[in-house]
């Protein structure tokens, strides 16, 4: 077996990384679990493709500055996650101010519904920046 190839373990680890992340994406995509579980997921997901790409030996140069580019865009897009879970907090805690009147309860549901979408556009953004980020990942890590 050659030095830069990938041993059976870090083959198997490589092909569960694939497969949960795949299902792990789907997950954070549909917001099954709401937009701050989604958040949460994500930034699991992205220490453990860091740790990944990080535990890969015996590329050559040009796979090394990929590796390297593809860890600065996935710790962007973690902070990008963090902040949203940030604005997601502040949501909920929103939500839970208690209103005295029916022009305070008209304007927080006006505030409650801008928030809902602007955190709809931003997941679906979010969503769609750690897909590819994950197909890069995989086609480093495959060799393809």
């Amino acid at each position: 077996m050659r030095p830069d190839m990938p041993t059976p373990e870090i083959s198997d680890e490589i092909a569960a990384f694939i497969t949960e992340g795949t299902h792990r994406l789907a997950t954070i995509s549909l917001n099954d679990y709401g937009f701050l579980q989604s958040s949460r997921m994500a930034q699991t997901y992205l220490d453990r493709a860091m740790r990944i790409l990080e535990s890969r030996r015996g590329f050559d140069q040009a796979c090394r500055n990929e590796v390297g580019l593809l860890k600065a865009a996935a710790q962007s897009i973690a902070c990008e996650y963090a902040q949203f879970e940030k604005f997601c907090n502040d949501c909920e805690r929103f939500k839970q101010l208690q209103t005295s009147n029916w022009r305070e309860r008209l304007s927080k549901w006006a505030v409650r519904a801008i928030a809902r979408s602007h955190r709809a556009t931003v997941s679906h953004h979010l969503a769609h920046k750690i897909r590819t980020l994950h197909s890069r990942i995989c086609s480093i890590l495959t060799g393809k």
